[in-house]
């Protein structure tokens, strides 16, 4: 690995330069196993020497310090310079978050897609299970006027079957009275 000229690094170069994570390397400036300063623009700077000391000089790369559009300027000591190098940093920053924003979009609409697609399955299912529903009480409608119908008839027949039996008595009786009366009373006596 290379050595540093003695420098100091934002968070996204230490990043670069260790392999770790820039969380990684927050959470341990937060519990004080980094140190850093800051500079007159408010921004973490951690001192070559201190990435060495933490993460070992065999797992700094500081060839890997420097990406697109990290270069300082020459003049970053004048105040132009300075403000131009914080100018990119800050379109970088804003580039990132615009990248981080497209893909929680993405991800939410992927979301909003699913659940929509889920809501709809589930409406489905309850128009089905309506319609099941509503089926089985016209066709427990359906039977019950079945029965009531076959209920009518048998009624209805059992009304006609005595109607017959009585016109059948009373004509079994009208003929027994005619039979009676033909026959002379003696003979009523003896039978």
């Amino acid at each position: 690995m290379t050595t540093s000229p003695t420098t100091q690094y934002t968070i996204t170069q230490a990043h670069r330069i260790t392999g770790r994570s820039r969380t990684t390397l927050q959470r341990h400036l937060k519990k004080g196993v980094l140190s850093s300063t800051t500079d007159e623009f408010k921004n973490v700077r951690i001192d070559a020497s201190e990435l060495m000391r933490v993460y070992g000089a065999d797992q700094c790369d500081f060839a890997r310090a420097r990406g697109a559009g990290d270069e300082v300027p020459e003049s970053s000591s004048e105040g132009g310079g300075g403000l131009q190098y914080r100018l990119e940093t800050l379109q970088q920053q804003v580039e990132a978050l615009n990248a981080e924003r497209r893909r929680e979009r993405e991800q939410l609409q992927a979301q909003i897609e699913m659940l929509q697609k889920t809501l709809t399955l589930s409406q489905e299912g309850h128009n089905r299970a309506t319609l099941l529903l509503e089926s089985r009480v016209t066709k427990t409608d359906d039977w019950e006027k079945a029965i009531r119908d076959l209920e009518r008839r048998v009624t209805g027949q059992a009304e006609l079957l005595a109607e017959r039996v009585a016109a059948a008595e009373a004509e079994a009786k009208t003929a027994a009275w005619a039979e009676l009366k033909t026959r002379p009373w003696w003979r009523l006596l003896s039978a």
